[in-house]
């Protein structure tokens, strides 16, 4: 078995490094740890690696084939965020860069946020609740809830507002 420390870094290939870049920069916080297009392309990080997130230049950006929803491979990456307030203001923050929320989801374990990076790469940012490995017991039984999502100028969503994870009434008394 190798023992990991923990997942590294994600490397993608895209249309246009400067849109990415400061996709990357503008909604999630990166920085530029060094730009080196002859080993890799633009290294990003959050401050606590070298690391978190590589751009390398599509060689012919123009004939680039886009992702197709039938292919395997990742289907999303995920950021999880450090609170419920922090989702909030993540939301805020994709309405405030133009960024389209493709859906939201209550999983009953985790609160995410789903959307599209410039080249099409499906994100996620999520917030997980403290006890989240003891949500499922027996098992998931696939409870997902579709949460309602608003766009630019629309008032934020009520779900955003709410206690979560709900205080249960047993907790109450």
């Amino acid at each position: 078995m190798i023992r990991i420390k923990k997942l590294g870094h994600a490397l993608f290939l895209v249309k246009d490094i400067e849109r990415s870049k400061a996709f990357y920069r503008n909604v999630f916080g990166f920085r530029i740890a060094e730009e080196d297009p002859d080993h890799g392309g633009c290294f990003m990080t959050l401050g606590d690696d070298f690391h978190t997130i590589d751009l390398a230049q599509h060689p012919n950006p123009v004939e680039a084939a886009g992702r197709r929803p039938d292919q395997t491979g990742l289907l999303h990456l995920a950021f999880q965020v450090e609170s419920y307030e922090a989702l909030r203001d993540g939301y805020q923050t994709l309405l405030a860069n133009g960024v389209a929320i493709h859906h939201a989801t209550d999983h009953q374990n985790q609160r995410s946020i789903y959307f599209d990076d410039p080249d099409g790469n499906r994100l996620e940012i999520y917030y997980e609740m403290p006890n989240a490995l003891q949500v499922f017991p027996t098992g998931r039984h696939d409870e997902d809830t579709k949460l309602e999502v608003t766009g630019p100028g629309e008032p934020l969503p009520s779900w955003l507002f709410e206690a979560w994870p709900p205080v249960k009434e047993s907790a109450m008394r």
